[in-house]
């Protein structure tokens, strides 16, 4: 694979969310500074000084909240990791590709609070990331490491990275070994990764991906699929898919818009795109991609509730991964004509509640007819 023809652009790992087991990799947010402040006062000494804070304090907080702040426009490709269950940040992890690595071989790095080591954290975020890697067409990266470092280099051994031999001047805090995860016979099926990405920043690899799972299973009845008005549905702002290798297998999108339930506004992830692929049906794929988008929604603080439309036939399905039933008149704009509104009784109506229990949904959904303010997803 040619890893410039499909490699996105930098800052695409940024705009991303991954998850594993026990940890959410995310974009950095301004509130993260504290734990990167903390992060360089727990710096070894042996450290450069342009590493560790100066004999004034810098940088404090507040220089590491502006610098996050600047790069909302250019996004860091470092995210944030933190607890999946308690939300607690413990550092970063992520590529660089600046400096030691480039745009088409990238440099992996990863930093984690003290308390936190020997758990196995640095391990499993950097394999997500490494996920991401192969998945983009990114064929070798590198990463460098102090000598000194014995517990960073362990975590390179484990994720297959080698001595490149091309180290790095020693100098007074030691010598930088230049490390290499070089490019490996894929195998015949990768582990299932988790992407969940804005839509602006999918990458040209990942639409490919999903106009290939919608293609085969509705081009025929309704042509092509169009990311930006698919069958004439709301797009996505968010995707979350599942991947075998570079293959899409499941999707779930999510629309970020304020409707009127009643005489309140309510803002909800409205929910459409939700699809398996045909050979992976029946095996669990389905609940797993939906499970990734409601924790995306549950992440989002502008979402109050889930909310999507359904034949009656797939209700239990909905139901089972904690959606629940609402009964209510919906309007909402039509999608053939946007001068048209139409108005539906009966038809499914389901929330998600974006809070801790997504059971108490239906109690805390408001009363009265639905205005949707577009149309639906």
């Amino acid at each position: 694979m040619n890893s410039t023809a499909s490699a996105p652009a930098r800052g695409a790992l940024g705009e991303t969310t991954l998850r594993t087991d026990r940890l959410t990799l995310r974009p950095q947010v301004v509130a993260d500074a504290d734990v990167f402040h903390r992060l360089w006062r727990e710096r070894d000494e042996r450290v450069p000084p342009h590493r560790r804070p100066d004999a004034t304090g810098h940088p404090t907080v507040s220089d590491i909240a502006a610098h996050i702040a600047e790069e909302r426009d250019r996004r860091s490709d470092l995210l944030s990791v933190q607890d999946a269950t308690t939300g607690e940040v413990y550092g970063y992890c992520g590529l660089i590709f600046a400096g030691k690595g480039s745009a088409d071989e990238p440099e992996i790095a990863f930093e984690l609070l003290s308390r936190v080591h020997n758990l196995g954290y640095a391990t499993e975020a950097a394999r997500a990331v490494l996920a991401w890697s192969d998945a983009e067409g990114y064929e070798r990266l590198w990463a460098s490491v102090w000598d000194w470092n014995v517990a960073s280099r362990r975590v390179l051994e484990k994720l297959g990275f080698a001595d490149s031999g091309d180290d790095l001047p020693t100098g007074e805090h030691g010598r930088t070994i230049l490390t290499v995860r070089a490019p490996r016979p894929k195998p015949a099926l990768a582990a299932e990764h988790v992407v969940t990405v804005e839509h602006g920043a999918l990458s040209e690899s990942q639409t490919a991906a999903l106009g290939a799972l919608f293609d085969s299973e509705y081009r025929e009845s309704h042509g092509e699929w169009d990311p930006d008005s698919p069958y004439g549905y709301s797009p996505a702002d968010v995707h979350t898919m599942i991947f075998q290798n570079d293959v899409a297998v499941a999707h779930v999108g999510f629309q970020r818009r304020v409707i009127r339930v009643g005489e309140r506004e309510v803002t909800v992830a409205g929910t459409g795109g939700v699809l398996v692929h045909p050979d992976w049906r029946s095996r669990g794929a389905g609940r797993r991609v939906m499970t990734h988008a409601q924790q995306a929604m549950r992440d989002d603080d502008r979402v109050e509730f889930g909310y999507l439309g359904c034949r009656e036939e797939v209700v239990s399905f909905y139901e089972r991964t904690g959606w629940s039933r609402v009964n209510a008149v919906e309007r909402h704009v039509s999608m053939t004509d946007a001068q048209e509104t139409v108005t539906s009784a009966g038809a499914p109506i389901l929330i998600f509640c974006a809070g801790a229990n997504p059971r108490v949904g239906a109690e805390q959904w408001p009363q009265g007819d639905i205005d949707l303010n577009g149309t639906p997803w």
